[in-house]
């Protein structure tokens, strides 16, 4: 695979989380490699104020192994839409799991390792 195809996939992936939360500024995704493991970081806020420091914001750390990346790059369009969904209902899952379990309701952090078994998707019957 062509490393401009890798990066277009990885973008669909960011835009996806980018829409994961409504944020009354926009999200960000960031990513990073570091070799064997490829994050991807989406940060929102979720309450503005008029100055920017008071913003209580939110951040999902994803952790992915370079061999889900290039799985998922290889997909189809269908495949990958369904991938992107089920990262998106991740992380929505594990925030609300979060915010319900935290006696500090400002804790807005978490860490997702990324499972294998999110990529298995069955082939469409022809």
């Amino acid at each position: 695979m062509r490393e401009t195809d890798r990066q277009q996939r990885i973008e669909e992936i960011e835009l996806a989380l980018a829409s994961a939360f409504e944020s009354p500024k926009s999200p960000s995704v960031i990513t990073y490699d570091e070799g064997a493991t490829f994050y991807m970081q989406l940060a929102w806020v979720l309450q503005s104020h008029g100055d920017t420091s008071l913003d209580t914001r939110c951040a999902a750390t994803l952790r992915f192994s370079q061999a889900q990346i290039n799985r998922y790059a290889a997909m189809d369009t269908i495949k990958r839409r369904t991938i992107q969904e089920r990262l998106k209902a991740t992380v929505q899952t594990r925030f609300a799991e979060l915010k319900s379990s935290s006696p500090n309701q400002n804790e807005c952090a978490l860490e997702v390792n990324v499972d294998d078994s999110l990529f298995d998707v069955p082939e469409e019957p022809v």
